[in-house]
């Protein structure tokens, strides 16, 4: 198998992240879906965007959603970081519901800051995704039982979570270091430490490096 897309990007890395708790071998293919990879990029994707896992047989999953229903279903319900039914799936879903809506908030955010000039930042939308943000984060810190998120083992909640709060403490640190969230920051710190995020570095993103110094 391939995964195409760079680390850089918290949706191609929480799979890599899953495919190493799973101990699913794969080829990683670094691209990211501006510049000079994005023609290539949309011979996998036609959209350009990334992840894809490419299967051995060529067939391609795009959507880190998707990927993710792909492993879990390759290793069994047993293993699988999303629980096969019932209130525990439930759970997870929700939790990884809330976490996506805050990462699609913090990436509009950083492409407005990226890609317009500052003087045509539309600062009140800007605010209101910032808003969501905190409050997403804020409330998913309150959900914890006891180490994890959803239950009493690690969940893809708690993958997902982590990665994206990696994330966002390398691109807005100034924001970040005043979200009053102990106990992501620590599940972040904590999973970030082990064998299968060590694997998957967050590789350094060139087209908003300047971002990292901003509030």
């Amino acid at each position: 198998m391939r995964l195409i897309g760079r680390y850089a990007s918290p949706f191609v890395r929480r799979v890599a992240v899953t495919m190493q708790i799973y101990g699913i071998p794969y080829e990683h293919v670094s691209m990211m879906p501006f510049g000079e990879s994005r023609e290539a990029l949309a011979e996998y994707n036609p959209i350009a965007r990334v992840p894809v896992l490419e299967l051995d047989d060529g067939e391609k999953l795009i959507d880190s959603a998707a990927i993710l229903d792909h492993l879990d279903a390759s290793v069994g319900p047993e293993r699988a970081l999303i629980p096969a039914t019932g209130a525990a799936r439930r759970r997870v879903l929700s939790h990884l519901a809330i976490t996506l809506g805050v990462m699609d908030k913090l990436v509009a955010v950083l492409y407005e800051r990226h890609f317009r000039p500052q003087e045509k930042w539309h600062k009140p939308w800007i605010a209101a995704c910032e808003e969501q943000v905190r409050d997403g984060f804020v409330w998913l810190d309150g959900q914890f039982e006891g180490d994890w998120l959803s239950g009493g083992t690690m969940s893809q909640a708690d993958v997902s979570l982590a990665v994206f709060w990696s994330f966002g403490c390398a691109k807005r640190p100034g924001f970040f270091s005043r979200l009053d969230c102990p106990r992501i920051a620590e599940l972040a710190d904590r999973l970030e430490a082990t064998e299968p995020f060590r694997q998957t570095p967050r590789e350094t993103e060139t087209l908003s490096t300047d971002l990292s110094t901003t509030a």
